[in-house]
């Protein structure tokens, strides 16, 4: 059922045996030649758009980079965002471990590796990315933690981005989540001294 794209830049199909594969919930496999003419495949793909994309992708690296140097990169994309994280993390050594890092690591255990945490950094899109914020307001997630856990992961992500791990910025284009702070009223002092002399009046009115 493989679907042939492009000549060079490989397919996409799913291996699954169901009577209408394109309404199933299996995954989408893609099917390509690295840098260095060797057949590979990679599963994991909800959509053929997703599929599509990574293929596009993984063409344009290929013509446009050293087979040595792609397939440094194509390594280092192979890792789970799990793993990257946990790469990532003991190296941010400005931050506090009471403070930013606590908050880091709640936003990395918490909310990053149980939804993202399986994927591998070269099939982290803006798509995707849109799709864990979606996630998140779907489950009630506060907006104020919501970008708390957004910076976390495109600092993770940019970082993997600026290593070569994926051929374009996975967050290039995401809106960050809002977060609007309620405004505190804080009274004048004409009204705190009018509002003390009414209190003052009607406690005198009480005495017995």
């Amino acid at each position: 059922m493989a679907r042939q794209l492009a000549r060079g830049m490989g397919s996409f199909f799913k291996d699954c045996g169901c009577a209408k594969p394109t309404r199933c919930p299996h995954p989408y496999m893609i099917r390509f030649r690295d840098a260095l003419g060797k057949q590979r495949e990679e599963s994991g793909y909800g959509t053929q758009d997703d599929a599509i994309e990574h293929l596009t992708q993984l063409y344009a690296e290929k013509k446009t980079t050293a087979p040595s140097v792609a397939a440094a990169r194509r390594e280092l994309g192979q890792q789970t965002v799990e793993e990257y994280a946990k790469q990532w993390r003991p190296r941010q050594r400005r931050m506090t471990e009471y403070s930013t890092g606590e908050h880091v690591d709640s936003s990395i255990n918490v909310h990053i590796v149980p939804r993202l945490g399986s994927r591998k950094l070269n099939s982290v899109t803006p798509i995707v990315i849109e799709r864990f914020l979606d996630e998140m307001e779907s489950d009630g997630v506060g907006r104020g933690n919501q970008v708390n856990i957004f910076r976390a992961l495109k600092t993770i992500l940019r970082d993997a981005y600026a290593k070569g791990a994926m051929a374009d910025d996975p967050v290039k284009g995401v809106q960050e989540p809002e977060y609007v702070r309620e405004k505190v009223a804080i009274p004048s002092l004409a009204y705190v001294k009018r509002r003390c002399s009414s209190l003052t009046r009607t406690s005198r009115w009480r005495l017995p």
